[in-house]
């Protein structure tokens, strides 16, 4: 057996009791690799043989659900999974896709409470879950965007506790609090991260930009009792005067700073050296600059951070994108120095060794959204390789380059958003080209088409290509602007790998798409429609959730000035489906009911 699969079973076995068909959290297991290696029946040649088994709510039914953004937990052919935008609840399956129970989410972005998101006016004021869940034996956790943390009881779906991160007593609490990673176990301990999302609130003139940070913090499971908080970065302080940047309508003026924004990469963690490992986002306003450091950042923006899961503690910090200081006021590429922004990293580290140069190292493999992938030794945060960046300004149809190795274009919403994959030899990393939005200078410039999305599968090392996906154009009429672009097909959720299969979503032509890992070579696609939702796997069957309500258009202060221009494919409600092989199945024989 390969050293790294033998490393991946150690770490995940160390941690669940569970049944490792089951897909119980985000990323499978909490070394990140998304990766079922307990599959049996899904492979290269029975994949093309799928038919979809059930879909939730039921085809022409007059039930409906919000949209599902985060990828289905499933655990003993249940499924688990929560809704936003209409009616935010989240939801447990049967087997065959009946209601199990439903537990409603009570919004906590209210006027009442002052929350900023209304305050301010932000869009961004509809509760909901945007995250996986995190299954265990007798529990169900997740986070909300208004900053919850839930435990319901898995069987009766019943509230347990609440954390409300908005709010004391917890120690980090912010008005902008928000979780948008998933939940994981380690140690014994619940490990949630989260943080102040103030990217659409800085841009708002009376805000007083910013204040949030981000944190990854550790709670009793049982309970809800926090254990330990790491927050990222020193403590914002307001300034004696404001700091000055360059915005899209000239200058911004900042009275607070820094701020680290929200932790919105899901952890991973190392059970043999007890450490968390994290991606970070970037600054939603700078640091004060001194005589001594002019810089208006800091170390702990867009960086790798490895901390002790028994207290907290700092381990080291790497960066990986310098002077990243953004929120929505600010140009998303810097002409004067060339420097792109919001280059945040929410791919999970995914943990396994390899041989460099004659040794064994212990490493880290992670996207970021300037396009590269980084190897980076887990005990020293030494990066060891990384594929190329793009140099240069964003260019109007433009795509990342093979000949050159750019695994896609750096944006806001480009590069390397989240959810690459790995099963123990191969690394697959998921692609966004969407220069058009680097492009976009002001809040009332009207967007162009992202132009490319792809698949790429590297070597452990990430020094190599194994292949490369790249998603044929799509004729895309438009709704915001009532025209048709020829738009690239982004694949920019969580990649699923399960039996020499990988399972993924694009987000322009609404498919789920079934690749050979080995080759690349197309086995299967299924339409379903606008999409934001990476798959799992789980005895024969391929789960995943549809609907999308993410990166609406630039939006003026008042709805009459939106400009026109592109706009992803955007609904108000989604379902879940299950696809499976024809016929009775291992998951069709299993119980409608647990105990």
């Amino acid at each position: 057996m390969p050293r790294a699969i033998c490393i991946f079973l150690l770490l995940t076995n160390s941690v669940f009791a569970q049944d490792p068909q089951d897909w119980k959290q985000y990323n499978h297991g909490n070394v990140g690799w998304r990766f079922n290696a307990s599959e049996k029946t899904l492979n290269p040649t029975t994949v093309s043989y799928m038919v979809e088994k059930w879909r939730f709510p039921p085809r022409n039914s007059d039930t409906e659900i919000g949209i599902v953004h985060a990828t289905p937990i499933v655990v003993n052919g249940f499924v688990y999974f929560g809704t936003t935008r209409t009616n935010p609840t989240f939801y447990k399956l049967t087997p065959s896709g009946q209601l199990c129970w439903k537990y409603p989410i009570e919004s906590v972005i209210t006027a009442e409470k002052q929350d900023p998101y209304i305050v301010y006016g932000s869009e961004s004021a509809v509760d909901g879950v945007l995250n996986s869940a995190l299954v265990t034996d007798d529990s169900v956790y997740f986070g909300t965007f208004g900053g919850q943390l839930i435990c319901l009881d898995r069987f009766s779906g019943e509230l347990k506790w609440r954390v409300l991160t908005k709010e004391p007593p917890f120690t980090s609490a912010h008005g902008a609090n928000t979780i948008m990673s998933s939940p994981i176990i380690a140690d014994g301990k619940l490990i949630v991260a989260g943080g102040g999302f103030e990217h659409s609130l800085g841009a708002v003139p009376e805000y007083p930009c910013c204040s949030g940070r981000g944190f990854v913090a550790a709670f009793a499971p049982a309970t809800g009792k926090e254990i330990w908080v790491f927050n990222i970065g020193p403590e914002p302080e307001q300034f004696d005067e404001p700091v000055a940047m360059t915005s899209v309508d000239g200058k911004i003026e900042f009275v607070a700073g820094p701020s680290t924004s929200s932790v919105w990469c899901t952890p991973s963690y190392d059970a043999a050296a007890k450490v968390l490992y994290f991606g970070t986002d970037t600054h939603n306003a700078p640091r004060r600059p001194t005589a001594d450091d002019s810089r208006l950042y800091n170390k702990y923006s867009s960086a790798i951070i490895a901390i002790q899961v028994t207290d907290g503690q700092e381990k080291w910090v790497r960066q990986l994108v310098k002077n990243d200081v953004w929120n929505n006021a600010v140009p998303a590429y810097s002409e004067s120095t060339g420097e792109y922004k919001d280059l945040s990293i929410g791919d999970t580290p995914k943990l396994y060794s390899l041989e460099i140069e004659g040794k064994v190292r212990d490493v880290l493999g992670v996207g970021c959204k300037n396009g590269s992938f980084y190897v980076i030794d887990r005990h020293t945060g030494q990066i060891l390789t990384q594929t190329p960046t793009y140099q240069g300004p964003p260019t109007p149809g433009a795509s990342a380059s093979a000949e050159d190795n750019i695994l896609a274009l750096p944006s806001a919403i480009g590069g390397i958003q989240t959810g690459c994959a790995y099963d123990g030899s191969s690394i697959y990393v998921n692609g966004i080209d969407w220069p058009a939005l680097s492009l976009s200078l002001s809040r009332l410039t009207a967007m162009d088409a992202p132009t490319g999305g792809r698949v790429t599968s590297l070597q452990s090392n990430a020094l190599a290509e194994n292949w490369r996906h790249e998603r044929p154009k799509v004729q895309y009429a438009n709704v915001a602007d009532e025209r048709e672009y020829l738009s690239g097909d982004p694949v920019a959720s969580g990649i699923a790998v399960a039996n020499g299969v990988l399972f993924f979503t694009t987000t322009i032509s609404g498919k789920l798409t079934a690749l050979d890992a080995a080759s690349g070579k197309m086995i299967k696609e299924f339409e379903i429609g606008p999409i934001w939702c990476g798959p799992s796997v789980s005895r024969g069957r391929v789960y995943v959730g549809s609907g999308n309500d993410l990166f609406r258009p630039w939006n003026a202060e008042k709805a009459e000035q939106r400009p026109k221009g592109f706009s992803l494919p955007l609904t108000q409600t989604g379902a879940v489906y299950s696809f499976g092989l024809p016929g009775e199945d291992e998951v069709a024989r299993l119980s409608e009911t647990e105990k």
